[in-house]
């Protein structure tokens, strides 16, 4: 981790909960001029801290409230059966999160469709089509009990 003091923690929990906050209003928040301020946001941006700034859409709103998280198991442990799943995902807008695993099952995939019918044809037409899944196992979210894109950052030594 880099060298952080407090003014540059609070200034990233505040963007993370409101990146479209004004460099004003930031520098009010964490207690700095808005010049400062700037130049610490700018230097967290150039170091990496600050990957990118998103917009957060509601899901349910937009019509693809079904939430399906997805394990995956290939049938082969090879690279390139690694890459061509891979490239196969990364080209499926319904899949928002892709994540290789240790354990039973390669790679868990989070899956976001309109309903279970989008699902069964996802599933069918455009998941196990991916040359090498050996296995799925799907596990529909009933209720989404915590969601949050905000990481828990850490207090600066003392």
């Amino acid at each position: 981790m880099l060298d952080l003091d407090d003014f540059d923690l609070k200034i990233l929990r505040v963007l993370q909960e409101n990146a479209r906050v004004t460099t004003l209003d930031l520098a009010e928040r964490v207690g700095l001029s808005p010049t400062p301020c700037a130049r610490r946001v700018k230097r967290l941006e150039d170091d990496g801290l600050i990957d990118r700034y998103v917009t957060l859409l509601n899901a349910k709103r937009l019509g693809i409230g079904l939430m399906v998280f997805v394990n995956v198991r290939l049938s082969s442990q090879a690279p390139k059966s690694f890459e061509t799943f891979e490239a196969a995902i990364g080209e499926m807008p319904e899949v928002v999160g892709c994540y290789l695993l240790a354990g039973n099952y390669d790679y868990l995939i989070q899956v976001r469709v309109a309903n279970v019918d989008a699902f069964r044809d996802f599933i069918r037409e455009r998941l196990i089509a991916i040359d090498g899944i050996m296995e799925t196992q799907s596990s529909i979210v009933l209720e989404q009990t915590k969601y949050t894109t905000a990481l828990s950052i850490p207090a600066a030594a003392t």
